[in-house]
């Protein structure tokens, strides 16, 4: 892996723009990771009135996500051909739409095109390029930065935990919807701020020059022949070439902006499949914890307040490594990934086993703390594996993966419960799988210091 300081300069850690995208990047994880959270609140009123099962509509929160994942190796080819402060605004109005539009689903399948269909792509529009365009700012700091922004996630889930139970004993779920598509506006006013451009590429080494009589030559007239040429002496097969050239070249431009050689990367490979594992875990923990915490003994709004307490432990979780970077204490990030694997297994076997308040909020708060440090952990990882100009492209393919296993970890809780009345198997299950990270993490910090040498 290579280090900050081998990188190229481009003013890193010093353009104080950069701590204005680490805020738009907060705010948009902050809303996003807090509507995800509201459904969760939501899951047995909407199951109630539209007269649905619990596991389906517990689902559609995991195909939410799902979407806002999967769809990153699209936003990230997109961004390339179009740019990226349009596709931040289309995404921010998407996802705005989704929300309000939800308020008045009359079924469940209504339900799944506005959530899933508009919010989830507007999600996807939005965090990939603010996180990309973010990166681009920082080396060294970027520790610090990553963790900084990402903590709108559990502040996010902390504020909506309890803030949607209040207002969905007020309004209603629908009207407690209305409300969460109003903040969700915000996020168009945060997108307006974007100026970096992070899909720009510096490498010019593909392009060849090209002189004016060449390019004369080539360059098609009025009546679509070519200067230079002579009609009557181009074979039937030239024309054929010349008139296919700019399929290929067009073909080659979208080829290119989906930047399919990121998959060919050994550290790239490892990293994702690590991040994989736990992955697996969050979405069916984020999505079932209120719910989990109801049939675990807690009151409506006991249980609540544990979004509250994860939150709480994943703030801690990405304050530990930028904190002990400013007191000269520096730990592999490695070393980090596999503590926190740790952390979150033991938390989520625990979890199944207690069922007191406090006992719930302090297995909770470890669980976030586990969390905080794995997922800023492998950010930094794959951060330094490739140029800036590809950070798009490669948070959209991490995104495709890890949310092909956020899916099916939140089908299988839900199936889990169906079958049990329960998600303690599926807590189990989960703290087993997310082990499986540190062997993969191993074995590519050992291969990133042979391909060093």
């Amino acid at each position: 892996m290579s280090s900050p300081e081998n990188g190229p300069v481009n003013n890193y850690d010093h353009d104080k723009y950069g701590w204005v995208m680490v805020a738009v990047t907060f705010l948009n994880w902050a809303v996003i990771m807090g509507n995800i959270k509201a459904l969760g609140v939501l899951l047995i009123p909407i199951t109630r009135d539209l007269d649905s099962e619990l596991w389906l509509i517990g689902w559609l929160a995991v195909l939410y996500i799902l979407m806002q994942f999967c769809l990153g190796p699209i936003v990230g080819a997109l961004c390339r051909l179009l740019g990226v402060r349009p596709m931040m605004v289309f995404g921010a109005v998407l996802l705005t739409l989704g929300i309000i539009l939800t308020a008045i689903s009359p079924n469940v399948f209504a339900m799944a095109v506005f959530i899933v269909g508009l919010a989830g792509v507007g999600s996807a529009l939005i965090l990939f390029v603010s996180f990309a365009v973010m990166a681009s700012y920082f080396k060294k700091k970027y520790a610090l930065a990553v963790g900084l922004s990402t903590m709108g996630i559990p502040v996010g889930v902390m504020a909506y935990g309890p803030v949607t139970q209040m207002l969905v004993d007020t309004y209603g779920w629908r009207g407690t919807m209305l409300l969460l598509g109003g903040f969700s506006f915000h996020l168009v006013a945060c997108s307006m701020l974007v100026r970096r451009n992070a899909s720009s590429s510096a490498d010019t080494e593909q392009y060849q020059e090209v002189t004016q009589s060449d390019e004369e030559e080539n360059c098609p007239s009025e009546d679509g022949s070519f200067r230079g040429t002579n009609r009557t002496n181009i074979s039937s097969d030239t024309r054929q070439t010349l008139s296919g050239g700019w399929a290929r070249v067009c073909c080659q431009s979208v080829l290119k902006a989906f930047d399919f050689a990121v998959l060919t990367d050994m550290q790239f490979i490892l990293v994702v499949s690590s991040r994989c594992a736990p992955t697996f875990a969050y979405s069916g923990v984020v999505v079932y914890m209120v719910s989990h915490g109801q049939l675990q003994g807690l009151s409506e709004m006991q249980a609540s307040f544990l979004p509250t307490s994860f939150g709480s432990g994943n703030i801690i979780g990405k304050l530990v490594m930028p904190l002990l970077q400013q007191m000269g204490i520096k730990v592999s990030m490695t070393f980090w990934a596999c503590f926190a694997s740790c952390v979150v297994c033991v938390s989520l076997l625990l979890d199944a086993f207690v069922t007191p308040f406090m006992g719930q909020m302090v297995v909770t708060g470890l669980l976030g703390v586990g969390y905080g440090i794995s997922i800023q952990a492998m950010d930094v990882i794959v951060r330094f594996i490739f140029t800036d100009d590809r950070l798009v492209n490669v948070l959209g393919w991490q995104g495709f993966c890890t949310g092909m296993a956020a899916g099916l970890g939140g089908l299988v809780a839900g199936w889990i419960y169906e079958w049990t009345g329960s998600f303690n198997i599926a807590f189990y299950l989960y703290g087993g799988v997310t082990l499986i990270s540190i062997p993969l993490l191993l074995f590519q910090d050992l291969y990133a210091k042979r391909r060093s040498l």
